[in-house]
């Protein structure tokens, strides 16, 4: 359930309007439909809305009831864990051309809450839609699993990598996992600190520290509140594995 205040807009428009939208997606190739053809395009029935929304919107809650699965065309999307406890964990960060939400597919309820980083892009697609699919198309439950796949991959590379060490190499793993590249420079994201600190399990104020000391490194500059460059991608992926 799309969670709004009443003073943001979403803009929604049906994405299908024949074949053509899908197949030209520019995330098709890392999507959920990558290996489908005409036929397959042909079964589909429900509306798949493209959605645009603004940062810190919240796309579904924890327990919501799992009606979609959806798929990140641009933006960055984190999964939040609310513990038993009160304590808050994000699990995942979602990048373009990942899917999530993909519990409906076997669940009646969402494990996480989805909560948009930055504006962002999605396709919501009816878990029903993709049930009817999978049962005519060897090829769309093939796409399936590989997705299941990257995303225990992902999650545990996630652990492995940005959860352990020292506090500069989290940060460090943390850009290099998620730079990318403009026409004119290399860049990672900059999230909320608070965020940051959930999703490699430091406090904010460390978060902090440990970019003022890669700035001091050299291994990134011209900060800014969204975003930071990353000068030399070799040295900061040295960086990440020597620790040095």
């Amino acid at each position: 359930m799309l969670k709004l205040n009443t003073d943001k807009i979403i803009e929604i428009k049906n994405a299908w309007q024949g074949v053509n939208e899908c197949q030209n997606c520019s995330v098709r190739a890392s999507a959920l439909f990558a290996d489908m053809n005409e036929d397959d395009f042909a079964r589909i029935h429900s509306p798949i809305d493209e959605l645009r929304l603004p940062a810190g919107l919240t796309i579904y809650d924890q327990s919501d009831a799992a009606a979609n699965i959806f798929t990140l065309k641009k933006g960055f999307i984190k999964l939040l864990l609310l513990n038993a406890d009160g304590s808050e964990r994000i699990v995942r960060v979602i990048k373009s051309g990942d899917l999530f939400g993909m519990e409906a597919l076997t669940s009646r309820f969402y494990d996480h809450a989805a909560i948009a980083l930055e504006p962002v892009e999605l396709c919501r697609i009816p878990a029903a839609q993709i049930e009817e699919l999978a049962n005519t198309s060897p090829r769309l439950n093939r796409q399936i699993m590989k997705k299941w796949g990257e995303a225990l991959s992902g999650s545990q590379t996630w652990f492995a990598e940005i959860n352990t060490g020292r506090a500069d190499l989290r940060v460090a793993r943390f850009l290099l996992k998620f730079h990318r590249s403009t026409k004119d420079s290399i860049e990672a994201p900059l999230f909320e600190r608070k965020d940051m600190g959930l999703m490699m399990d430091l406090k904010f104020e460390t978060v902090s520290r440990s970019l003022a000391s890669l700035l001091d490194m050299g291994l990134i500059d011209q900060p800014s509140k969204h975003s930071v460059r990353i000068p030399n991608l070799d040295e900061l992926s040295n960086f990440c594995i020597s620790g040095l």
